[in-house]
């Protein structure tokens, strides 16, 4: 009986300590289903105000219709007290009506070779793509979690004043450039 009170215990003070990265996950992926729905506001409101989206990142022209999919958190990396860098794999879909000029294009035999291609259906002309990114959730002024799901450096900057060596440190070593 002691050891399962004590396991308890044990597994309720890990979780209190952390946080929920579940949460996280599904804040992700609201953000990304919003921007599929075209609901900038609704992603913007759980976007940092140096982050919102003006315009939607997804491709949309005559040939090729994007879509986001499933957000995967694979890491998080605590930044102080309050803030993180959070590491996920995000799917993208892509319709394309030129599947097969698209398929002999450069840009996708550097990105199948990266692996980030998971599927492909000739037929109807979908490929899948997986790409590794990277966001921080910083704690806003009103408690509440926030996102910079692009970290240009305005966004960075007011985020991380005391903290930007370290952070710059952070996004090197998960994403060098080169």
């Amino acid at each position: 009986m002691h050891r399962i009170l004590f396991l308890f215990l044990f597994i309720s003070a890990l979780s209190s300590c952390s946080r929920d990265s579940g949460k996280t996950q599904g804040d992700l992926q609201r953000i990304y289903l919003a921007i599929n729905d075209g609901k900038l506001e609704e992603a913007n409101e759980l976007l940092v105000p140096e982050n919102k989206l003006s315009t939607s990142p997804l491709e949309s022209d005559g040939y090729t219709k994007e879509l986001y999919g499933q957000v995967h958190v694979l890491e998080t990396i605590a930044i102080g007290d309050d803030d993180q860098m959070i590491i996920y794999k995000l799917e993208k879909h892509e319709r394309n009506r030129g599947i097969q000029r698209r398929m002999d294009s450069e840009d996708f035999k550097k990105r199948q070779a990266a692996g980030e291609v998971k599927s492909i259906n000739e037929e109807s002309g979908v490929i899948v793509y997986t790409v590794r990114r990277m966001a921080f959730e910083v704690k806003a002024g009103d408690g509440e979690y926030r996102y910079i799901i692009d970290p240009t450096e305005k966004a960075l900057n007011v985020h991380f004043p005391n903290k930007r060596k370290e952070v710059q440190m952070l996004m090197e070593k998960y994403f060098p450039k080169g």
